[in-house]
């Protein structure tokens, strides 16, 4: 196990059509993919580049570094994304009561409380998203080769998680550690 406590790493995910991704593309086409975008990768190309060009995880334009990650190592304790989610997802479920009791009083339509609540959702992806690169990441909560390969990678170091079944279901994960 590595003796650091944390670090940041930007990934790219090629993944295939019958991943929890569902890309448009054959579990062949995918490895073959992830090669070359290594290759590019360890021969210095612009990596937030290719996080743009190849990631198959979604990528808001506005983001600078799309796909980037602060890992906690395990038994490391720290606020983490997970507990984030959580606290927005009882957000959302406050909200649902609020604009439940609204239609109730027939001080809102349903329609109107839909489109409210989805303006509300919307917003409180944003937060999730703004938050995604700054917040850190249990590595336990990750699948274990995004971890293991990122632990195991020197700053600047590209490596790759090889597609598992097990420890990496959603394809291959071209990693570049920053810190």
């Amino acid at each position: 196990m590595s003796n650091l406590d944390r670090i940041r790493i930007q990934h790219i995910l090629v993944s295939f059509d019958t991943t929890p991704v569902q890309a448009k593309r054959s579990k062949e086409n995918a490895q073959i993919l992830a090669t070359e975008v290594l290759g590019r990768a360890k021969n210095e190309d612009d990596f937030t580049a290719l996080v743009r060009e190849f990631s198959d995880d979604p990528i808001r334009e506005d983001e600078p570094a799309p796909g980037v990650y602060n890992l906690l190592n395990n038994g490391i304790d720290g606020e983490n994304f997970q507990e984030f989610v959580d606290s927005l997802n009882a957000e959302a479920e406050a909200k649902h009561k609020d604009l439940d009791s609204q239609i109730k009083e027939g001080e809102l339509s349903e329609d109107e409380a839909n489109k409210t609540m989805q303006e509300f959702v919307d917003g409180l992806r944003e937060r999730g998203d703004a938050k995604q690169a700054t917040i850190e990441h249990p590595r336990a909560a990750m699948v274990p080769a995004f971890g293991d390969v990122g632990f195991s990678l020197e700053i600047n170091e590209v490596g790759v998680a090889e597609y598992h079944e097990d420890s990496s279901p959603f394809g291959w994960h071209i990693i570049k550690r920053l810190a």
